[in-house]
């Protein structure tokens, strides 16, 4: 989706706001600044004040106020009832909210779903000025570019010394791949997506910046895709849950600016073995 007009939003294929539409923005509140903080403090028993705890985000609250009116050859009330078929509270998961801010040059996104509609009778209503404001909730508080970023992890040959004769036992340092630079040019933590494809047997995923690393056990072979969600913390293998392939390690993101990512593992080809990781600048 590319929006063309700054102030502009668009949700399930409707865009309003923006120079021309019949949908004015009001204001909007709740998508700039941070969202609600879920806090772990707890009351220091029979002495003043409290321990305090971790700090985390919580979902983000998003209300948009804005006006229907009439376009050529439609009616308010025509324009309006388009935008109530886009504004249709959703059962599970989230759909893309886009929007266009002076802030940032391309468009962005933040993933919603729809708690409120509410709408003003009113003799404006009846003139076809129609104010009505609708809320969005945001399980993830972080908002997104909607480019997509992409980096590659090629294994290469271990370092060492090749011989001309095979022997019954392996020496060496195991196969591993160039470390990555992964750039998120927001100022909050991304969590990025991680393909393997094979052949690669015991697989070690991990960001250097952190020190954090997943061991996931097991052979890929070369017709194999295996996907490491690290936002939603999922592995599938070929589109199949694969969970159970996770052996130890720490969940990791990307933090604002650069970090450094790294496939290791043995029994891998070099130049077919590799890992393509894709991610998003994220704000908050």
């Amino acid at each position: 989706m590319t929006l063309t007009a700054t102030y502009s939003f668009e949700f399930d294929g409707q865009v309003f706001g923006g120079t021309g539409s019949p949908y004015q923005i009001l204001s909007v509140d709740g998508l700039e600044g941070l969202p609600s903080i879920r806090n772990q403090d707890d009351n220091r028993g029979y002495n003043d004040g409290m321990f305090t705890g971790q700090d985390f985000l919580s979902g983000r609250q998003i209300s948009i106020i804005f006006q229907t009116f009439a376009s050529p050859g439609f009616s308010a009330q025509t324009n309006f009832n388009t935008i109530q078929q886009a504004l249709l509270p959703q059962t599970t998961g989230t759909a893309p909210l886009y929007f266009k801010l002076p802030p940032i040059a391309g468009d962005q996104f933040i993933n919603a779903r729809v708690r409120g509609l509410r709408t003003t009778i009113d003799p404006n209503y009846t003139y076809g000025f129609i104010t009505s404001q609708v809320d969005f909730f945001c399980p993830d508080p972080r908002y997104y570019d909607t480019t997509l970023q992409t980096a590659s992890m090629v294994v290469s040959n271990p370092p060492g010394r090749d011989y001309d004769r095979t022997y019954n036992l392996e020496y060496g340092f195991g196969t591993y791949s160039t470390t990555t630079t992964i750039n998120n040019a927001g100022w909050a933590e991304t969590y990025p997506t991680i393909t393997v494809t094979g052949p690669i047997t015991n697989i070690t995923l991990g960001n250097t910046t952190t020190a954090n690393y997943l061991n996931l056990s097991g052979t890929i072979t070369n017709t194999d895709s295996l996907v490491v969600d690290l936002y939603n913390k999922l592995i599938t293998l070929n589109g199949a849950s694969a969970r159970n392939l996770l052996s130890s390690g720490t969940w990791f993101g990307a933090a604002p600016g650069n970090s450094l990512y790294y496939l290791t593992g043995l029994n891998t080809t070099p130049g077919l073995t590799a890992a393509t990781v894709t991610w998003r600048n994220a704000y908050i």
